[in-house]
């Protein structure tokens, strides 16, 4: 089922997309498109054959789980709020909030944004749960709560079309800023 899930997501990007994926030689002020542009840039040959793929692949996965530490992670990256869900631990209610990587063709040509997923689970205080709306897209500031797991980082290369899944993290939200 999760096969089915990744593929599916992948079709749908290759489908949303007509270019191809290229290094954003432009300089972007989104943290995480900074630094898989410069992880792409260390790794040329990540493609080159199985072996150096599953080895770079795996590197990846390493290097994008710690990059969620950075205390810029969430800096400037474009999200969509996909749900809100009323959630119960240990006897306290709140709002989780999913937000989710897009694809949107008026970024500038060669922006790695539409080839990056990426999932935030928020953890939202009710005043900022106000302040938001399903499918809309926002920026957000918050505090790493759980990191996520390096199964959930995937590359995914298909003919031409090459995608970074940086994983699923859940965050403390403090602030939320639409676009």
């Amino acid at each position: 089922m999760k096969k089915l899930a990744v593929m599916l997501s992948v079709a749908l990007l290759v489908a949303c997309s007509n270019k191809k994926a290229t290094e954003n030689t432009s300089s972007s002020t989104i943290f995480i498109e900074q630094k898989v542009n410069e992880f792409i840039a260390e790794n040329p040959d990540w493609t080159k054959d199985q072996a150096t793929q599953d080895a770079t692949t795996d590197k990846f996965k390493h290097w994008a789980i710690n990059l969620s530490n950075e205390p810029d992670f969430l800096k400037d990256m474009p999200l969509k709020l996909k749900s809100l869900t009323d959630t119960l631990v240990s006897g306290q209610t709140f709002k989780l909030a999913t937000f989710v990587g897009y694809n949107d063709n008026a970024r500038p040509k060669g922006s790695l944004l539409n080839y990056i997923q990426l999932q935030i689970n928020g953890i939202m205080p009710d005043d900022i749960v106000k302040t938001v709306t399903l499918d809309k897209n926002y920026t957000l500031t918050g505090n790493l709560y759980k990191q996520g797991k390096r199964a959930d980082v995937k590359f995914v290369k298909v003919a031409d079309f090459k995608g970074y899944d940086i994983g699923k993290y859940t965050f403390s939200i403090t602030a939320v800023k639409p676009m």
